[in-house]
């Protein structure tokens, strides 16, 4: 049976044995069971057809009566990546999933940072919905730290991006003629209005991308040089960013940069996590600040 005519349900099951077979080193039918709610003859079913698939990925052990990891285990059906592990963690973390929703069996004592922020309200988040969806303009109380001011203004929105950190909606600023981002946690009122025949010009900065080229600080040695490489999985001594230019101040900051923190009238080219840019006059033309 070819991968695509599988039906979801069973790929899903299929991925989970690899997960199991990858990080706790065995599976059997009473996991299957349990995580899956199915039959012990589902399970069983589960595990022989996935043997017919991958036949080396996994034996059965009669000593422990359960399946092991083989010794030439290849995933088939998952990446086998780090991040897909410490993702469940994540999600037990920030309280998304509970002890028994996750995968892993044995979970180690762990912990996360958590960002003290002030959280976005549904109602908020719903109306910014409606109003993408049905191309409408919404009029909002907004709370804007630069500017200081709180004055009512009527939005067009058509996106929302996260920095990492935050919740932004992406939306046309009438009164300024311009795209701008907007904060959901700082908007106190917002209602979706009838708004006269207006054509809300194309978000240029949204819609166009830009490449980040990052490499390893030069004043590393070169066995530091080769470790962040592998860190950060660079091709030929170099990371390369398709990024949105609306989202590449945001990428700056997340890769270790401070694009307001300037030398020689340009962004400091020198970041926390010992990299550089090697395209920094392409990146200071889309942040406006070179011609």
């Amino acid at each position: 049976m070819k991968q695509q005519e599988i039906k979801q349900s069973l790929r899903r099951r299929y991925e989970f044995i690899e997960f199991q077979l990858m990080w706790e080193g065995e599976v059997g039918r009473k996991k299957l069971q349990q995580k899956f709610e199915i039959s012990p003859q589902q399970a069983t079913n589960d595990l022989t057809s996935y043997l017919d698939i991958a036949p080396s990925n996994m034996a059965y052990d009669p000593r422990k009566r359960t399946y092991v990891t083989g010794a030439s285990f290849r995933p088939k059906f998952i990446k086998g990546e780090a991040s897909e592990y410490l993702l469940h963690l994540e999600m037990l973390h920030h309280g998304y999933r509970n002890e028994c929703e996750i995968w892993p069996s044995n979970v180690p004592s762990f912990d996360a940072v958590s960002i003290a922020s002030r959280k976005a309200d549904p109602t908020t988040l719903k109306a910014i919905l409606n109003a993408i969806r049905s191309c409408k303009c919404v009029e909002v109380s907004y709370v804007s730290l630069s500017s200081e001011s709180e004055g009512r203004r009527r939005l067009y929105p058509h996106a929302i991006a996260s920095d990492g950190h935050r919740w932004h909606m992406r939306a046309f600023d009438r009164e300024k003629q311009r795209h701008s981002d907007f904060v959901l946690s700082r908007i106190e009122k917002i209602e979706v209005v009838e708004d006269d025949f207006f054509e809300v010009p194309n978000d240029l900065s949204w819609s166009s991308f830009v490449q980040l080229r990052l490499a390893p600080d030069p004043k590393l040695s070169a066995r530091q040089k080769e470790r962040l490489q592998i860190e950060y999985g660079m091709v030929n001594g170099e990371l390369t960013l398709s990024v949105r230019r609306a989202m590449l101040f945001y990428y700056l900051r997340f890769y270790g940069f401070d694009p307001l923190e300037l030398e020689d009238n340009c962004m400091r080219n020198k970041s926390s996590f010992h990299l550089r840019l090697k395209n920094l006059d392409e990146v200071e033309r889309c942040l406006n600040r070179r011609g």
